[in-house]
C-alpha cells in the first residue's frame, strides 16, 4: 500500500468518528429539548416561591 491509500482510509475513519459523534449529541441535545418541554415555568415558579417561603419561615422560627 502507498501513502496515499492509508491517508484516504485515515480520513475516512476521522469523517465516520466525526459523524457518530455528531448523532450522539444530536440525540442527547433533542432529549434535554423534550425535558424542558415538559416543564412549567409557573409550576416550577410557584414551586420555588414556595421552598423559599418555608425556608424564610424556618430561619425566623
Amino acid at each position: 500500500m502507498d501513502f496515499g491509500s492509508q491517508s484516504s482510509i485515515v480520513y475516512i475513519l476521522v469523517i465516520a468518528v466525526l459523524f457518530v459523534l455528531v448523532l450522539w449529541n444530536n440525540r442527547r441535545n433533542s432529549s434535554r429539548w423534550k425535558d424542558r418541554k415538559r416543564r412549567s415555568f409557573r409550576d416550577q415558579y410557584y414551586s420555588r416561591r414556595k421552598e423559599e417561603d418555608s425556608e424564610k419561615q424556618q430561619s425566623e422560627n
